[in-house]
């Protein structure tokens, strides 16, 4: 007796689900057709069809050869036609990828996650010291705010000072004193610096101060001679 109705679960198994079920027995009848041109000449129609089923693909700059490999792939690489590009080796295709090492390093502190691991690291290879003061500043800034997320904590100037540096495993030596973690903080050190360094502001050396000192002499001539 003839079964009324066809089950997914009972046919084979979808090799490549963007191209449906229905496509992947067409590709069964041509692996049937005997004639190598004419069953290229099928290979070619299905091309097209895949192009209708899978437009997506067209964003991609080799995307002929991408249909070609996946319809070989679909056929299980029995199509035996001269296409237009190698057939792809099935080695390569299924080969499993390479296994992650997944790290287990141990973490000091979790709440800092172990990304803050590989920055400290990174710290400890600067050479330049302001660079690396100011490296360190961001970290600073990057645990305390892991701190208060995580713990809601507002973790201290010594307390980041001496994590750093177990961190570290003592390779960086912090000063508290000198940990800049907020952003007013780094604006009010980079304008006394650029005040220090002669911004024009202020001072007889600057370049008002000699305009004004300049202009007073020519009053003082003027008044002599007058």
């Amino acid at each position: 007796m003839q079964e009324l109705f066809h089950y997914n679960t009972q046919a084979k198994k979808l090799i490549i689900s963007e191209y449906g079920r229905s496509f992947q027995e067409m590709v069964e009848h041509v692996l049937s057709i005997e004639g190598k041109e004419k069953r290229l000449k099928m290979a070619e129609a299905l091309i097209s069809v895949m192009e209708i089923l899978n437009p997506i693909v067209k964003e991609q700059a080799d995307y002929k050869q991408k249909l070609w490999d996946h319809l070989n792939i679909i056929a299980d690489f029995k199509l035996d036609v001269e296409g237009p590009f190698p057939v792809p080796e099935k080695t390569k295709i299924f080969r499993k990828p390479d296994k992650i090492e997944y790290p287990n390093q141990p973490i000091k502190f979790r709440f800092y996650g172990r990304n803050l691991q590989f920055m400290v690291n990174k710290a400890t290879t600067i050479e330049n010291q302001e660079m690396k003061a100011e490296f360190l500043n961001l970290l600073a800034s990057f645990m305390t705010n892991s701190s208060r997320n995580w713990n809601n904590e507002n973790l201290s100037n010594q307390q980041l000072a001496e994590h750093i540096e177990v961190i570290s495993q003592q390779k960086l030596k912090v000063n508290p004193d000198e940990l800049e973690i907020t952003l007013e903080q780094r604006k009010k050190k980079f304008f006394k610096h650029n005040n220090n360094s002669g911004g024009g502001n202020s001072g007889s050396n600057s370049g008002g101060g000699k305009f004004h000192n300049n202009k007073n002499k020519k009053f003082n001539n003027y008044k002599k001679n007058s």
